[in-house]
């Protein structure tokens, strides 16, 4: 088994700014795509990332981020959100 590296440490501003970048690429791939899985999983690791950076406060300070970045897009960004971080411990939309 191959073991995986350890990620950087990072404050919650950059991980809500890589959580965007995410959410962005995401708008454009069709549902159920291998590319929109791994992103999807991408977003989860950032929501781990942010619960250890700031728990739970920062998990919804970066999801109304994400959702006021682009209005037009908050109830689907609202989703992939929820979606991914739903076995996050203490995460509730």
């Amino acid at each position: 088994m191959k073991a995986t590296a350890a990620r950087k440490p990072q404050d919650a501003a950059t991980i809500t700014a890589g959580l965007l970048a995410l959410l962005t690429a995401l708008e454009g791939i069709p549902a159920g795509s291998p590319a929109g899985a791994a992103y999807t999983a991408a977003l989860r690791r950032r929501g781990e990332d942010l619960a250890v950076a700031g728990g739970v406060e920062a998990l919804r300070d970066a999801r109304t981020a994400a959702i006021a970045a682009a209005p037009d897009c908050a109830e689907a960004r609202a989703a992939l959100i929820d979606a991914a971080w739903a076995t996050l411990p203490g995460w509730t939309a």
